[in-house]
């Protein structure tokens, strides 16, 4: 009996002690975990507040947009009169991920994008800003240009001093040879003057309308009192004295076209495009096709007034319809082909 009891209380041969047996009498049978601690805030690279990263989006503006927003599409959108705060502080682009709510905000910038620059055809096709349009009159705010108005100053002559010092003019052409501009009084006389004897400013725009209207009620007064009807002045303007481009009806800067005869790339013909400007040297239009720029021949251009002007989804899309039409042609018997050019459908 006693070897008996002894067997019972001693473990086999070989056995191991189990984990119970080997931990304190005061566990519970297994080893505490430590506590699971929250991911730590992150600073937003956008906004700077610090918010959990499981809060944090990608930029809707890089991976939204194919390709993502540029430089030049950020600048022209913050100078808009209704443009976000945001946009002041911000940045165009961010690679790493930003917070929900300026992913949100960020979002009203990509509808943006697509609508007022993109659908137009991008940013060259976008026409100047409010902004865009201060600056550059506060650029050329003293320019003498042809056709706007000036006012004398500082003529040394007695005579010409006390005639024409602090008259408002209007700026009709400059002789480059002897420096001296042909301007027009409000009495419709014309003198040449020097140009270090007028000035312009905004001022000076807005001064001469309102001498204007004051000499027009002078004369009109005048013409009360004596019973003379004043005879309207028929404005005198030298069109035509500046044009390099040949006298084509329809074809001028800024006016649309479409390309034909071409030998050299016959695959242009039929598409429209858009007179920029003429260079007189080589005698060719340079036309904006939407995707492309070329410099062509008057002969080779016939005017398309009723066109769109064209863009790079527009060049495409006129591509692909070239290609189906040479596509179908190439299957046409001589007499069909010449039906159809004749326009006859039957």
């Amino acid at each position: 009996p006693g070897v008996w009891r002894w067997l019972k209380q001693t473990p086999a041969c070989g056995a191991r002690p189990s984990v119970a047996s080997s931990l304190p009498a005061a566990g519970l049978g297994r080893a505490p975990q430590p506590a699971l601690q929250p991911r730590a805030a992150m600073p937003c690279p956008a906004c700077g507040e610090e918010k959990p990263s499981a809060e944090m989006k990608p930029d809707p503006l890089r991976w939204e947009l194919d390709p993502p927003c540029s430089e030049a599409e950020w600048s022209y959108l913050a100078d808009l009169a209704q443009a976000p705060e945001f946009m002041e502080s911000q940045k165009c682009v961010y690679m790493n991920n930003i917070c929900r709510r300026c992913f949100s905000s960020r979002l009203e910038v990509v509808a943006r994008v697509k609508m007022r620059i993109r659908s137009k055809g991008g940013i060259e096709q976008c026409g100047p800003t409010q902004n865009m349009r201060k600056e550059y009159e506060a650029a050329h705010a003293t320019d003498l240009v042809a056709r706007r108005p000036a006012r004398v100053h500082g003529l040394q002559s007695a005579a010409a001093a006390a005639a024409l010092n602090g008259q408002f003019c209007k700026l009709l052409k400059k002789d480059e040879e002897s420096g001296r501009w042909t301007v027009e009084l409000l009495t419709g006389e014309q003198k040449a003057i020097k140009e270090s004897n007028l000035e312009v400013s905004l001022d000076i725009d807005q001064e001469f309308e309102v001498a204007r209207a004051k000499h027009l009620i002078q004369q009109l007064k005048v013409g009360a009192e004596t019973g003379a009807k004043p005879q309207p002045r028929e404005e005198r303007r030298p069109l035509g004295e500046a044009i390099v481009w040949p006298k084509v009806k329809g074809i001028h800067p800024g006016a649309m076209v479409r390309l034909q005869g071409l030998t050299g790339a016959p695959e242009l013909n039929g598409r429209r495009g858009r007179c920029l400007t003429f260079d007189a040297e080589v005698g060719r239009w340079k036309v904006d096709l939407g995707d492309e720029q070329k410099a062509l021949r008057v002969e080779n251009l016939t005017p398309a007034p009723g066109e769109r002007p064209p863009t790079k989804v527009s060049a495409e899309e006129d591509k692909k319809a070239l290609v189906a039409k040479g596509a179908r042609a190439a299957t046409l018997s001589p007499k069909e082909a010449y039906a159809e050019s004749y326009g006859w459908d039957g």
